[in-house]
């Protein structure tokens, strides 16, 4: 692992590879049996190796700050996640720091798509945005108390992601980005990480093999999630008859019954 340097070029051997990075103004090379690239939906391993892959904007933007819990009323304290879903809008909440912030995540459908993480936010906007008569007091008073905001366009890589070729491999949003409505961004990157070190310990005769092995096994379970977090996510901004019968659904449902529904997800293993 080489933190603090810059990816710039790798080349492939049928031995290995030899990886070009920076670290300031100083540029080295280094050889390597392989090489990984972890680094996200803009990753420039995935670019050298597949120019033409460029993430995808999704229509959404998400917004995200935290609140004082001392100064929300106490339904917003309770050791949970909350919910509020709208026309084309939906935000989640929960608490952190051992429930004296609460986190808020609010997602918008809009035409901003500046890449980045942490774009500054204006209130006034975010305000207007969930503005009366369409959302209830309770999420007004939420996005009120937020007191500063960061918003970033979300983008995403097709289902199934992109892998890598021989002696290279992808892994995470640099292979896959999803949408983040099942909240398996950092999972399926944990995932990716554990089968990627059992097929390189069952193979280290050869690399090339155990990547295309990690490839073959991690495939349709990542598009599958990301179809998952797609459609969830329009299910989440559903508006009219079709929002009232998805709330239909839900009372019928129950929570439990619902949390059921994503036990694929959760009690996956590897190996």
């Amino acid at each position: 692992m080489r933190l603090g340097c810059q990816f710039e070029d790798v080349a492939s051997y049928a031995k290995g590879v030899t990886v070009v990075q920076r670290k300031g103004s100083s540029r080295q090379q280094e050889p390597a049996l392989a090489l990984i690239g972890a680094d996200g939906v803009w990753s420039t391993v995935r670019h050298q190796m597949h120019p033409d892959v460029q993430p995808q904007f999704s229509g959404r933007i998400a917004w995200r700050g935290s609140a004082d819990a001392s100064q929300l009323p106490r339904e917003f304290n309770a050791n949970r996640v909350q919910l509020w879903m709208g026309p084309n809008a939906h935000i989640v909440a929960y608490p952190m720091k051992d429930g004296r912030r609460i986190n808020v995540v609010a997602i918008v459908t809009g035409q901003w798509d500046r890449p980045g993480w942490s774009e500054p936010g204006d209130i006034a906007e975010i305000a207007d945005l969930f503005s009366p008569p369409h959302w209830p007091i309770a999420a007004r008073m939420l996005i009120g108390a937020v007191e500063g905001w960061s918003k970033w366009a979300l983008f995403g890589i097709k289902d199934g992601g992109v892998w890598g070729n021989g002696t290279v491999a992808l892994l995470g949003d640099a292979s896959h980005a999803m949408l983040p409505f099942v909240a398996q961004g950092a999972g399926m990157a944990i995932e990716d990480a554990a089968v990627v070190a059992m097929c390189l310990q069952e193979g280290k005769d050869n690399v090339t093999a155990a990547f295309a092995r990690y490839e073959k096994l991690r495939a349709s379970r990542v598009a599958r999630v990301q179809r998952t977090a797609r459609t969830t996510g329009e299910i989440y901004h559903l508006r009219g008859p079709f929002a009232f019968g998805r709330d239909q659904f839900i009372r019928l449902v129950g929570g439990r019954n619902l949390l059921a529904r994503q036990n694929w997800i959760y009690n996956w293993r590897a190996g």
